[in-house]
């Protein structure tokens, strides 16, 4: 009785609005003002880092896999951003943002730096899902063993408000070690490392760096040890409280880290974050159409050419201190309970509405509709 109240629900909407049959194609708009609605409707933005980065390669792996090349269903545009923290203030304030990449640890770090301002900012920003952990890259001459030998001297954080300055900034911080942080390319800082202009270059980002994994043993470069060999007791416990233990490899880096060996870190988690629109508006429905393509297309973006830590993603896997953004959670409640209870209900939604006969292309553009209103409701 429920889900036959669930279907009528959807039917009645669906002819209030006009969406079957004829007026679904065709509508009551001018071709240019149908053209401008599908276009929008269809279309999110993320995002994500710079060009070199991670977050831009899995921001354009989505890209690549959901985009609707012969309708206008799905499209992604993956926007290059300046990474984690100013993402947090992208999604939260620019026009245009539907979402962002950023680490999980940022809710926190933007309620201590202003609470007037980030007090409530676990209300206003969700998550879709975690992605992957971003691991802690810093780069120095070998005559640097440890961090404690950083110790007021200059530091290249790479960009403000970026992931790798918010981390390196709260590291720091835990360790109780005062660096000069100054701000310039990854590039241009391995160079004055080499000069002896700087004594080191930090990254928070998924391993391998492709401008780390071109290093060579005869740069006299190596990744500095972060662990509880080069830590006190106290000082591995404070980075535990915030961030995850990992290790950097010979495979991810064979020039620098001799075969078999491995150089403990720290890494952060990597969000997909969304601001919380208002349920039922249009920038609420077309997140929640994005959530179901990316959902269900999960398995494409776990393959080759993609990024390989896309293997390392859990869509289920919860993040503490987040919440969920609504129909990316109903999405993962639906599929434990049926991987094909959608379809079914499409399928029976046809059957009640006596329809009868429709062609291929309605039945794909209502389906589409269905998926984005399946996607908002409680199961």
């Amino acid at each position: 009785m429920r889900f036959k109240i669930f279907i009528q629900t959807f039917l009645a909407l669906i002819f209030a609005l006009g969406l079957t049959g004829a007026a679904l194609a065709q509508g009551q708009l001018t071709p240019y003002e149908k053209q401008k609605y599908e276009r929008n409707r269809s279309t999110v933005s993320i995002i994500s880092g710079g060009i070199n980065g991670t977050y831009i390669r899995y921001a354009t792996d989505l890209a690549n896999i959901l985009d609707d090349l012969k309708g206008n269903e799905m499209r992604v545009l993956p926007l290059v951003g300046r990474g984690g923290g100013q993402n947090v203030i992208d999604v939260l304030f620019l026009r245009g943002i539907d979402m962002g990449l950023t680490q999980q640890d940022h809710l926190s770090f933007f309620k201590n730096l202003d609470p007037k301002l980030y007090g409530d900012i676990d209300r206003r920003i969700r998550y879709i899902t975690k992605l992957y952990n971003s691991e802690y890259h810093l780069v120095a001459s070998t005559n640097v063993k440890k961090f404690e030998d950083l110790r007021g001297k200059t530091v290249n954080f790479w960009k403000p408000w970026s992931a790798t300055d918010i981390g390196s900034k709260t590291i720091f911080r835990l360790l109780d070690i005062d660096v000069k942080p100054i701000y310039i390319s990854t590039a241009k800082a391995l160079q004055q490392i080499k000069s002896g202009e700087i004594a080191a270059t930090v990254l928070l980002a998924g391993a391998p760096v492709p401008g780390f994994a071109k290093l060579k043993a005869e740069d006299g470069l190596h990744i500095v040890p972060l662990g509880q060999e080069t830590l006190t007791k106290e000082q591995h416990a404070k980075l535990l409280n915030v961030f995850l233990p990992t290790k950097l490899t010979s495979k991810q880096y064979p020039s620098i880290i001799p075969e078999g060996q491995v150089v403990p870190s720290f890494a952060s988690g990597v969000v997909l974050a969304v601001y919380n629109w208002k349920e039922g508006s249009e920038r609420y429905k077309k997140v929640a159409r994005f959530v179901d393509h990316f959902f269900s297309n999960f398995d494409k973006l776990q393959k080759p050419p993609r990024h390989p830590k896309w293997k390392e993603v859990n869509l289920a896997a919860k993040i503490p201190g987040w919440t969920r953004f609504k129909p990316a959670e109903q999405w993962l409640q639906n599929a434990r309970s049926g991987p094909t209870k959608k379809n079914r209900a499409f399928a029976t939604f046809l059957k009640e509405s006596g329809r009868g006969t429709i062609s291929e292309k309605e039945k794909k553009a209502l389906f589409g509709k269905f998926s984005e209103w399946w996607a908002t409701q409680r199961q």
